[in-house]
């Protein structure tokens, strides 16, 4: 028979506690007797139990480590009778109870199991508030990069329209409000164009233009003796910013339409946006 297998099976741990029958209580006496790597397993397990109890700072009553420890000598005596000396009948076995049925130390491993029970339900809450913490602050992090991104970008546009400002009060531009007020495309459409007639410099404010498709542009025209003459593309997106157009040495209108990607060389009439004349 394996020894060890039968050590490590927890039949001796159990028999302890009390746990159990009458059948299987014997089955361990009689290995204990017939294998003293039985019996030093159950001492070794004894010696736990009172470390433990000890530990605990609960003590058992002398009563009971005497029945104990009384136990414990009977059956090494019957273990040390197994073989009679020579010319002698062998005694009859007694039946020898190691441990009563309710054994002092079950509570005590009880109140363990119940405490490892509890400290593994303790620790594994504040690892999920650690992970819900740390997962919160990552997001934080993450919102205020975001945060500070698009404050960088809008402190990019407040410089630039600064520097936008700065040049329109410095010339002396003459303001020119464009609407799409009577017109097919956007009503709604507002944009305003300055123009300084010295300096022949063109800025442009947009108030409200519709998005367009990818395939097309908003393209402002300034229109003359000779004609509409195309003087840049307009970013509709750009609503806090004066945008720069190219110069116009003589203008009597300004106008916006829709053209091809790019823009066109003529206006596309049918699709005038906003039209501002210069009074």
């Amino acid at each position: 028979m394996d020894i060890q297998t039968y050590i490590s099976s927890g039949k001796l741990e159990l028999f302890v506690l009390g746990d159990l029958n009458e059948t299987e209580q014997q089955e361990v006496l009689s290995m204990a007797k017939k294998y003293p790597e039985i019996q030093e397993e159950l001492k070794a397990i004894e010696a736990a139990m009172f470390a433990f109890d000890q530990a605990s700072g609960k003590k058992p009553s002398d009563a009971v480590k005497s029945k104990i420890f009384a136990s414990l000598d009977a059956a090494a005596d019957e273990t040390a009778d197994e073989v009679p000396p020579s010319g002698q009948a062998k005694p009859v076995e007694k039946e020898v109870k190691l441990y009563p049925g309710i054994n002092p130390w079950k509570p005590f491993a009880v109140a363990a199991s119940l405490a490892a029970v509890l400290a593994i339900g303790v620790a594994g809450y504040f690892a999920y508030r650690y992970f819900d913490v740390e997962e919160r602050y990552a997001i934080a992090l993450q919102q205020n990069a975001i945060l500070a991104e698009d404050v960088q970008s809008n402190q990019v546009k407040l410089n630039e329209l600064d520097k936008s400002m700065e040049k329109l009060l410095a010339g002396n531009f003459e303001r020119i409000p464009m609407k799409g007020e009577g017109l097919p495309m956007q009503e709604d459409a507002l944009v305003d164009v300055f123009w300084d007639r010295e300096s022949r410099e063109v800025l442009l404010s947009v108030n409200q233009l519709a998005d367009l498709d990818e395939n097309s542009d908003y393209q402002l025209w300034a229109i003359g003796a000779d004609g509409p003459v195309g003087i840049g593309l307009v970013n509709a997106a750009d609503k806090l910013n004066l945008q720069s157009m190219q110069e116009a040495g003589e203008a009597q209108a300004f106008a916006i339409t829709i053209e091809p990607k790019g823009g066109s060389e003529s206006p596309t009439l049918e699709k005038l946006v906003v039209l501002g004349e210069i009074s």
